[in-house]
């Protein structure tokens, strides 16, 4: 688990460096790009971090996740924390690592900072979701259907970056970050986007957090009857 929230953000940062040393891109698109691949990317790695993660608890038969608490609920919401908390320093280096590069070693001015930490921000707040949803599904299944959920998810926030999306991804929760992201950065790039921005946003958080709540609420109380699962697949 720690080596892949260490080698995916600095390999990822140092790629697209090295490739955006040469391309033609505007630094605005640069940026975006860089911004958006995570934001797709993360579904499946999200699915592939809580795979392995619920593979240490079967082989135990989920004794540990089950009874290592008074309260079993306690337990599930360390080990959500925890997944969380690691992925978001994971985004947090991925972002900043290659801010650093892009001022310092290719010497380009792109956008400022601050900037570069909302954009942190809604990428790790859009990932929220994706740690409960794919603790459930290895929890519920063979690890083989996150990872397939994973897959999907990650061709699914690909495609709502196009216009498949306008209007739709609020309620998708595997969309959130990449076209969040997307427009943000849109927003602050292209003045005349302000006012699409604001009208989208206003209506867009009203959904994903009656979505996000609905979310919490039904894994609270699908795991307080949890009994664990086979664990031969």
């Amino acid at each position: 688990m720690y080596p892949l929230h260490i080698g995916v953000p600095v390999m990822g940062s140092v790629i697209f460096l090295l490739y955006y040393r040469v391309a033609g891109w505007s630094e605005a698109a640069q940026i975006s790009g860089y911004a958006e691949i995570i934001g797709i990317s993360l579904p499946f790695v999200v699915s592939i971090v809580c795979a392995g993660n619920v593979g240490l608890e079967e082989k135990n038969q989920f004794q540990t996740l089950l009874g290592g608490s008074v309260y079993r609920w306690n337990s599930f919401l360390a080990k959500y924390l925890v997944l969380l908390g690691i992925g978001i320093m994971a985004v947090l280096a991925a972002i900043f690592l290659f801010a650093a590069g892009y001022h310092r070693i290719l010497g380009k001015e792109g956008i400022c900072f601050g900037t570069y930490g909302k954009m942190a921000a809604i990428l790790c707040l859009g990932s929220v979701p994706l740690y409960l949803e794919h603790l459930f599904l290895n929890l519920m299944f063979a690890k083989s259907i996150s990872l397939c959920a994973g897959a999907i998810e990650f061709l699914l926030s690909a495609l709502f970056l196009t216009g498949l999306g306008d209007g739709r991804w609020p309620f998708f929760p595997c969309t959130w970050s990449a076209r969040g992201v997307a427009l943000f950065l849109a927003y602050v790039t292209q003045n005349e986007a302000a006012g699409i921005f604001m009208a989208v946003m206003k209506n867009a958080l009203v959904v994903c957090l009656l979505l996000m709540l609905m979310i919490c609420a039904i894994i609270r109380i699908w795991f307080h009857f949890y009994e664990g699962r086979q664990c031969d697949d």
